[in-house]
């Protein structure tokens, strides 16, 4: 195993002091141009690679936010996190900060982890990606201030977290109000995961919009799982396998709305002749599938910065309390209904 190159190999190639090898690595600023040009060409010469964690722990500051996203098990990060993550990083890089990436496996973020990572100086601030649950660290003082800790996608305010996501009742809303208007009176909705909270908001927003208008009778629920392509077409499936079959079903995210499709189509179906279908979360290939789909596009890049702004807010003491900031979606009619 080849040995790591350290600031004495640097000291002893250069001739200068280690305090002064650490200066023109860590502060350029503070050594002449000609010392900082001969230890970086030293260093480059060598291997040398800066402990950028043993840097920034000196400094009590790392200039890095952790983004930790939640997943399921078997599963690689959403795509939808990932549209997050391009939005969370135009946003950091503008106020020159860098982002780290962690995926989380299970809905629940442990605090414990979180100050781990913040006391170990690994990060200055943490992004919580669609966490379904956050128990303050034990220990904490309330009156110590807010942590630089933000929740996108679950509303945490309640626990102590400002928190960012997309107004989704609306969402859906407008979905139900465009199917009944195009005459739908008989619905299905494809559900998520059990327990998860995003699913328990889409659903009930369908079912309250629908009991106000008197049809709350003539929905029925049918077994999604984890937002995917195969938990859509295992609800088509039911579907199928229906006497009354709904005109009309309402998806609780994209991928599963295109696996629905898809096999709705396989059996000989015609979308939206025979049944309507909507996503959620405004997927790029929604625009490109046959039929396109009928979306609401959650505002994603923009949930991602906004979440890096109110990270910032915290910092300078311009947010002392819990916040709540929920973006508006865009509903999107298209071929599929």
């Amino acid at each position: 195993m080849t040995k790591r190159v350290t600031l004495a190999d640097l000291a002893e190639q250069t001739g200068l002091n280690i305090s002064t090898i650490s200066r023109a690595l860590s502060r350029p600023d503070r050594v002449s141009n000609e010392t900082r040009r001969l230890v970086e060409k030293v260093a480059a010469q060598l291997g040398y690679e800066t402990n950028v964690a043993a840097r920034n722990l000196s400094r009590g500051t790392s200039d890095t936010i952790l983004v930790l996203a939640s997943s399921f098990s078997g599963q690689a990060i959403s795509p939808v996190f990932t549209q997050i993550l391009l939005g969370v990083c135009e946003e950091a890089k503008a106020l020159g900060l860098n982002v780290m990436l962690r995926q989380y496996l299970g809905q629940s973020i442990s605090a414990s982890d979180v100050m781990r990572y913040l006391q170990a100086g690994v990060a200055d601030s943490v992004l919580l990606v669609a966490s379904e649950q956050w128990e303050p660290p034990v220990g904490r003082i309330p009156d110590q201030g807010m942590l630089p800790v933000v929740s996108i996608f679950k509303d945490l305010t309640s626990a102590g977290l400002a928190s960012v996501m997309t107004q989704e009742v609306d969402g859906y809303v407008a979905i139900v109000d465009h199917l009944i208007e195009r005459g739908h009176r008989h619905f299905a909705f494809v559900s998520g995961p059990e327990g998860i909270g995003h699913e328990h908001i889409r659903y009930n927003a369908v079912k309250n919009r629908l009991s106000t208008l008197g049809l709350g009778q003539k929905l029925i629920r049918l077994e999604g799982g984890p937002f995917d392509m195969p938990s859509g077409a295992k609800a088509a499936q039911t579907f199928l396998a229906l006497k009354n079959r709904p005109t009309a079903a309402i998806c609780c995210s994209d991928a599963q709305a295109l696996g629905f499709l898809h096999t709705i189509l396989e059996s000989g179906l015609r979308v939206p002749d025979d049944v309507a279908i909507a996503g959620y979360d405004g997927m790029d290939y929604t625009a490109f599938t046959s039929p396109a789909l009928t979306t609401v596009i959650q505002p994603m890049l923009e949930i991602g910065r906004v979440a890096v702004q109110v990270l910032a807010d915290i910092h300078n003491g311009r947010i002392t309390s819990p916040r709540l900031v929920a973006l508006a979606p865009t509903f999107v009619i298209r071929q599929s209904t």
